[in-house]
This record gives C-alpha cells, sequence and structure tokens, in this order.
C-alpha cells in the first residue's frame, strides 16, 4: 500500500533549555534535513505576577519590567542553545505566556506542519495535571512529534 505523504516543510522546535533540549533539536534536525523544511525554534517564557488581589490581577510597572527582562535573557539564550545545536540559521521566537498555548499559537500563526517537543514522561500527580507536551498533542491542529526524553 502507497500513499502519498506530503514532506514537512515547517518545522516548530519547542525547547525549554534542560539537557534533553539537545535530542529533541537533534530530531527536528534529522527531519528538517530529510525533506528541505524550515525551523523555527521557539522558547515561551512563563511568568506570573506576583500581584494579585482576589481574582484581580494587579499589574504593576516591576512586573512588566521583570517580564522584559526574563524575555531579554531567553532570547540570547535561545541563540546560545541554537548556535550549539546547528540551528544557527533559524528563526527564533520568544512568546511569553503559558508555553503550551504559545507553541499552539505559534505553529498556527507560522503555518507550521510539525511541531517537535519533548515528553519527559511524567508520572503521579504532575501527569494527572497536564503536561506541556499532553497539551501541546491535544490542541495542535498539525502533526506533532513528543520526543521522549531521559530523566
Amino acid at each position: 500500500m502507497t500513499t502519498d505523504i506530503t514532506p514537512y516543510k515547517k518545522i516548530i522546535v519547542a525547547v525549554d533549555f534542560s539537557e534533553s533540549s539537545k535530542d529533541v533539536a537533534a530530531r527536528a534536525l534529522d527531519i528538517a534535513d530529510k525533506n528541505g523544511a524550515e525551523i523555527t525554534l521557539l522558547h515561551a517564557v512563563e511568568y506570573l505576577s506576583p500581584l494579585s488581589f482576589g481574582e484581580e490581577l494587579i499589574p504593576s510597572p516591576d512586573w512588566l519590567l521583570v517580564e522584559k527582562q526574563l524575555v531579554k535573557q531567553a532570547e540570547k539564550s535561545l541563540l546560545t542553545f541554537a548556535k550549539k545545536v546547528g540551528m544557527d540559521e533559524a528563526t527564533r521566537l520568544v512568546p511569553s505566556g503559558s508555553p503550551s498555548n504559545e507553541i499552539v499559537e505559534s505553529a498556527k500563526q507560522q503555518g507550521a506542519d510539525l511541531i517537535v517537543v519533548g515528553a519527559h514522561g511524567r508520572r503521579g500527580l504532575q501527569r494527572l495535571l497536564g503536561s506541556t507536551a499532553n497539551s501541546v498533542i491535544r490542541h495542535a491542529t498539525c502533526d506533532v512529534l513528543a520526543v521522549r526524553c531521559q530523566q
């Protein structure tokens, strides 16, 4: 049985800078090389405001400054990571927000046809609460490759 499978052309590679991110990047590079695909490296900065009153968030200038600093540092870290794994030419994105939401939304905006993300194989309470990889798999509108990462 033969089927026509369209090669991947745009790949989002989500990294968290853990040691296993190198494995995720290597798998994505292999797929990109075989398909002639573009790679976009993504690291989402998740920051929760320390200031709240009941259910209302009270943003402060300090909070916005800290978030900007976190994004700026993540941009530098992503460039360093890209160079280490041979993805110097990759587009780099550093959105701010929930990692799973930012990965899915960035994939839509970029027109990605594959998301490559690490799966850490958590158990117990962590699994019950859900993981980034599980959420991406459930909500993505394109293919998702969850690369099993060593603990």
